[in-house]
């Protein structure tokens, strides 16, 4: 499979954990935007090639007009093979929505929706910076269903500040009443230039400890199958036949083709990232210069280092057989004494050719896949 991800950096406000690329206070900036959003599409030398997903992200991407998110998409489907069943996601913020713009949507061709919710309490939601109330997303997804969405996708973030089990727990109830087809539900991740994290390097910021964070996992997962939800991924639970395959296409390392600012794509087993800032995105655009920021080209064992690692997070896990097809390589012989390692860990399980993450080992993701990368 291979997707295309469209990126809209825009926001009407930076939340204080937000480390995307995205900008606030840039209106003047957003028609220019869509004109060279448009030319890049236009120039793409992968025209008339087969996708199966598309995934406009951001950023708030509903921070454009409806009429403008739905010329994006026409435009994206002359230009390529995109497949007749496919999966087309929009992001929406809970508080920047209507009825209307949502209709639009849905007549344009978009068929999921994933609301950034994060929480169901409004001193949470305000300490995030978030612009929208509890009541804005029962009002959003009843909407979203009155347009005809039947695919919807919840996100959560947990290991708030000063949250506790109990309050995660009324989050978790309240997005399973709404009866969305998905839920994406976060450990909260500091990162460098965030508001979040320069509190904490003060001192001025007091979250859950490692044992209450490692508790609100294990509850998410116990309420999500009681309510017929399957973990298919270490943050993500769907009902049956609804995975997100947009995103199933990153974590097996497949290729994807990125437009707008700070988009990834990897295609032929080259990856690039297009230049980040939206007006020198524009610029570029506009003089005909490459948008490229960095590339790279992934080979041999990287590329299957990169493959475990990715792949890994998905609770089936990987087939090491299939890795030695696709990358022609001695996958099992090569990784056989870290995979030994991570097994007496209790991390990794084995069961023919294919390992996957135990229940404790989806809690320890990253040091796993440090593991084989420094094989």
């Amino acid at each position: 499979m291979r997707g295309i991800y469209v990126h809209i950096p825009f926001c009407h406000r930076k939340c204080g954990y937000c480390d995307f690329n995205s900008y606030a206070g840039l209106d003047t900036l957003v028609e220019p935007f869509v004109d060279a959003l448009h030319r890049e599409i236009e120039q793409s030398p992968y025209a008339g090639e087969r996708f199966d997903t598309v995934f406009f992200g951001g950023g708030t991407p509903t921070y454009l007009s409806g009429e403008a998110l739905a010329s994006i998409l026409e435009h994206l489907t002359c230009r390529f093979a995109i497949a007749p069943n496919a999966e087309i996601t929009c992001e929406a913020n809970p508080g920047s929505v209507s009825l209307a713009q949502l209709r639009l949507l849905r007549q344009a061709g978009f068929n999921r929706l994933s609301f950034g919710v994060q929480s169901f309490h409004l001193d949470e939601l305000q300490c995030m910076d978030r612009i929208h109330t509890p009541a804005e997303v029962l009002q959003s997804v009843a909407w979203a269903r009155e347009a005809g969405f039947e695919n919807l996708n919840l996100d959560l973030i947990f290991a708030l500040p000063q949250q506790t089990l109990e309050r995660w727990e009324a989050s978790v109830r309240q997005a399973i009443a709404l009866q969305p087809e998905h839920l994406s539900l976060y450990a909260l991740m500091l990162e460098p230039n965030t508001r979040f994290y320069h509190l904490y390097q003060k001192g001025k910021l007091r979250l859950p400890d490692e044992e209450v964070q490692v508790a609100m996992f294990r509850l998410a997962q116990q309420l999500t199958a009681e309510a017929g939800y399957h973990q298919y991924e270490i943050s993500n639970y769907a009902k049956p036949g609804y995975e997100c395959q947009h995103n199933m296409i990153y974590w097996r390392n497949e290729p994807y083709l990125g437009f707008g600012p700070g988009a990834v794509s990897y295609m032929e087993g080259r990856r690039w990232t297009n230049i980040k800032h939206p007006r020198e995105y524009i610029r570029r655009i506009h003089a005909g210069e490459p948008l490229e920021l960095e590339w790279e080209r992934l080979t041999g064992w990287d590329s299957v280092a990169e493959t475990l690692m990715l792949s890994l997070r998905m609770v089936d896990g990987v087939d090491l057989h299939a890795l030695e097809q696709r990358f022609g390589l001695p996958v099992h012989q090569h990784y056989a004494p870290v995979i030994a390692q991570l097994i007496a860990r209790g991390w990794l399980e084995q069961h023919g050719t294919t390992i996957r993450l135990t229940q404790e080992g989806l809690l320890w993701h990253s040091e796993v896949a440090l593991a084989f990368f420094e094989k």
